[in-house]
This record gives structure tokens, sequence and C-alpha cells, in this order.
């Protein structure tokens, strides 16, 4: 597993941001995020936003070790704790779209209240709350 990870991050330092590292990286983000581009596809936003997004989901989040869905949910905590409310908003859509249910999701914000306090739950909960909402309003939708 190790040699993979090291194989994987040395070649975005060797190869660049190839064609095929790219399409890789476009379906990892998909699992997350649907159709809905977090970055832009290849080319939509630029250069700069492409290979972002290459490394992000095409090196960070195929390292293994964790599975895409474990690695939501811990992306999801740390913004709680942080409150970054706006991204707490598009990784709890994330999360729901990897798997993760209403009452997981709750449940990860009641214990990330004991590290970050209560202001800090009161406001992840509200993003919870409003994006579960809208969720339940449109089953089909990826993304609120």
């Amino acid at each position: 597993m190790t040699k993979s990870i090291n194989e994987k991050t040395v070649r975005i330092h060797r190869d660049g941001f190839s064609e095929k590292m790219l399409d890789e990286a476009i379906r990892t983000q998909a699992h997350y995020f649907g159709d809905w581009p977090l970055y832009g596809t290849k080319g939509g936003y630029g250069d700069h936003d492409a290979k972002t997004m290459g490394y992000v989901f095409g090196s960070l989040f195929t390292r293994g070790h964790l599975d895409l869905k474990t690695r939501a949910l811990v992306i999801l905590a740390g913004l709680c704790v942080l409150q970054r409310e706006p991204l707490i908003r598009i990784w709890t859509n994330a999360c729901l779209n990897v798997g993760w249910t209403e009452e997981e999701i709750k449940e990860m914000g009641m214990l990330v209240a004991h590290i970050g306090g209560f202001p800090t739950s009161r406001g992840s909960v509200l993003v919870f709350d409003d994006v579960l909402e809208q969720r339940r309003q449109n089953p089909d939708a990826k993304w609120v």
C-alpha cells in the first residue's frame, strides 16, 4: 500500500497533470458531488483550477488507507470544528452522496460538539438541518 501511495505522489511531480490523472480526479470528485463541478471540468475554469482539482482529488483522495466515504466524514468533522459553514454545506451533501445517513451525520455533529463546543455544534447542526430538509424535498438532488 505504501508503495502505491508514494508512486501516486511521485507521479504528479514526475508526469505532471496528465489527462489520465485528471480523468481519475474527475471520477473521484463525482463520487462526492455528482455532476456538480467543485473546481470545474477539464479546462472549464482555467488550467490552475484543473490542476488544483487534479491534485486534490487525483492524489490526496485516492491514496488508500481510508475509503472515500470515511474521508468525507473526516473532512466534514474538521469543517464543523473550524466553523466553516459554507464548506459544511458542501461536505454534508458529499457525505450524503457517498452513503452516510442523516442519523450518522447528526451523530458526528454531536461528537464534535465535545471538541469544538456548543456554539460550533449549533452552527453545524443548523446547516445540517437545512441541507437535510432540502434533500428530503428533492431526493434526487446531489447538491442543495
